[in-house]
């Protein structure tokens, strides 16, 4: 490393004071040390007015961002990244995070500093310092030898951004009233000139304060941000007796003594960015997996929930593991006793890890896509309640008044997935000093349910028939339909379960489906022969029609019940031509003349208007 030099640093709520020792390899304070007794120190002390106020806006999330507000350099920065620094006041802003990614954020930041105080050559000359055996302990690296003095506050103003909404527009519509806010400060304006509705839409908003000020309430809205902000020149104090240090100056002890600990590299700034893409990228990820933790399908079923809850533990374990990492090579490297080659190494590690970013993106993109999917069919069938719990689906299945439960079964929704039991295992041999390179498993993403585009095809033809069988019986008082999990390893995706007085009569129901159109094969004078085909799926399952009709004039029906003979697939009857309307009714549907399930009746309407009217056919004399 170059000639040491004196640095620059950000006080980060840290109640540094002149004189102070510092030890840069760990940026830690050492309180209790010395190198003048405090007589000394605070005789001839030089001091400076340094009166200055910026206010700034910034809709940015990000760690490099807020950095670059609070003026951190990328050394303190890899500090704070590691958990070495612990940050106080208005650098809690630091810690503030997004926990949505449908969350609008602007940031006002206001900055001022009062005045400026440093020592001199009476304390720093040969001969002039005290304690002389504190260079020889090597506790520390650095004495702090001037303070700038001030505060900083951030008013963080967040909202919640429907589907609907645009973030980019709310977030401008923001800025644009937040950029009047400054003002008040300044001129001393009572309020802001906004309309009504501009005043509304800001007071959406919610307001989070970190400052280094007291104040006797934190404001939360937009008008209580206002409010402070034409107060914060008078809270600071009239000749800022309440400023706080903002920015400290170190001077190397090795000048003053060659046997100090020094400082002997600083991390460079490369690595550094490195350290903080890892970290930002998880903490987006930890949004991500928040949003959908959240998300009503989830909250619906538990299985899902728990999957992502379980994962963002693992994450959050491993982002720990990993500030750990840097939290022991940083003093080391930074003190020389390795070279930044170590740092480097625990990163390429990382990038080879299972938890490395394409993979965590390609698991909650898996997620994401599960959830699309069922949220996809319970939109369809949203008029069938949602079971949440397995208790909550015996108490209706035992339920006296409901003859019969019949339950569209979501079955892979607890589905293994390898890459979840893969991070596991990385995390349990972490604490081992060499780990392979991690290798997916290229078929575990293929073998999960919403991957497959036959069974997709087959559940939305199950979704229709429960759907077309729930509309057809949904009026019967003893017969109760539900949407619920239950795991089943032998049925991917989804089954209908059917269970009678409490008891499971199937739990791989096949239901029946919407007959096709009735076909005119024949038309005569006074009748027309029909012919009927079930659905295709059904041929082995139906039994029986019933065929309802009445004649143009007439408001009575006629019932006509078409068994099947044999194994044919292709019931014909013939009716009388003087009627207006028909339509089927399902009746029996079991697959067996036994089963009780006979006695649930489906209707499914279907119009022969159509058909019969355009047909041409021979009448009567005087009939039309």
């Amino acid at each position: 490393m170059a000639e040491p030099q004196t640095i620059e640093i950000a006080c980060l709520g840290r109640p540094f004071q002149l004189g102070m020792l510092y030890d840069c390899r760990r940026d830690a304070l050492i309180p209790g040390l010395t190198l003048w007794d405090s007589e000394i120190l605070k005789d001839k002390i030089s001091v400076q007015n340094q009166a200055n106020t910026d206010f700034k806006i910034f809709a940015s999330d990000s760690t490099e961002d807020k950095s670059h507000a609070l003026h951190v350099s990328a050394s303190l920065e890899a500090s704070f990244l590691s958990g070495l620094v612990s940050v106080k006041g208005s650098a809690e802003f630091l810690n503030n995070k997004k926990k949505s990614m449908k969350q609008s954020r602007v940031t006002l930041q206001y900055r001022a500093s009062t005045h400026f105080k440093q020592l001199t050559m009476d304390h720093l000359g040969a001969g002039n310092i005290k304690h002389q055996n504190v260079f020889e302990q090597g506790f520390a690296t650095h004495v702090v030898t001037a303070v700038l003095y001030g505060a900083q506050a951030f008013f963080v103003f967040d909202r919640e951004v429907s589907s609907s909404e645009k973030e980019q527009k709310i977030s401008g519509n923001l800025q644009a009233a937040i950029k009047k806010i400054p003002f008040i400060s300044i001129e001393g304006q009572a309020s802001l000139d906004m309309t009504e509705e501009e005043n509304m839409e800001a007071n959406k908003f919610s307001c989070t304060f970190h400052g280094d000020f007291s104040l006797p309430r934190n404001p939360v809205t937009f008008n209580d941000a206002i409010q402070v902000c034409a107060d914060l020149s008078t809270i600071l104090g009239k000749d800022g007796e309440n400023a706080v240090p903002m920015t400290v100056w170190l001077f190397p002890l090795v000048k003053l003594d060659s046997a100090a600990a020094k400082l002997v590299r600083e991390i460079s700034i490369s690595l550094v960015k490195r350290c903080k893409s890892v970290l930002d990228e998880l903490d987006g990820f930890d949004m991500r997996c928040q949003d959908l933790i959240k998300n009503n399908v989830s909250m619906k079923f538990s299985e899902i929930e728990n999957k992502l809850k379980k994962f963002r533990d693992l994450c959050s374990q491993h982002k720990l593991i990993f500030q750990k990492i840097l939290c022991q090579l940083l003093p080391v490297i930074q003190g020389g006793g390795k070279e930044e080659e170590a740092l480097a190494t625990a990163l390429i590690s990382l990038e080879q890890s299972p938890f490395r970013s394409n993979l965590i993106n390609a698991y909650l993109n898996n997620r994401d896509r599960e959830i699309n999917l069922v949220e996809s069919y319970l939109k369809k069938m949203e008029a069938v309640d949602v079971i949440t719990s397995s208790s909550e689906l015996e108490k209706l299945t035992l339920d006296f008044n409901n003859e019969y439960v019949v339950v569209f079964a979501l079955s892979s929704l607890e589905q293994n997935d390898k890459y979840i039991s893969d991070l596991e295992e990385f995390l349990y041999k972490s604490s081992s000093d060499e780990t392979l390179p991690y290798k997916p498993d290229p078929s575990s993403a293929s073998q999960q349910w919403f991957n497959s585009n036959e069974v997709k095809a087959l559940t939305r033809q199950t979704v229709q028939s429960f759907l077309d069988f729930y509309e057809a019986n949904r009026h019967k008082e003893n017969v109760k339909f539900c949407i619920a999990s239950i795991p089943d390893t032998n049925t991917p995706a989804a089954s209908v379960h059917v269970y009678q007085d409490g008891e499971l009569l199937s739990s791989q129901f096949q239901l029946p489906r919407k007959p096709c159109d009735p076909v005119i094969t024949k038309v005569e004078h006074d009748c027309v022969h029909l012919e009927i085909k079930p659905a295709l799926h059904d041929t082995n399952s139906i039994e029986s029609y019933c065929i309802l009709y009445r004649k143009k004039e007439s408001s009575d029906w006629t019932e006509v019940v078409l068994k099947k003979t044999g194994n044919n697939s292709i019931w014909s009857h013939f009716f009388a031509i003087k009627f207006f309307s028909a339509f089927i009714l399902l009746v029996v549907f079991s697959h067996s003349p036994g089963d009780p399930l006979t006695r649930i009746c489906c209707y499914f309407p279907c119009s022969l208007n159509k058909v019969l009217y355009n047909c041409t056919y021979r009448t009567k004399p005087g009939e039309h």
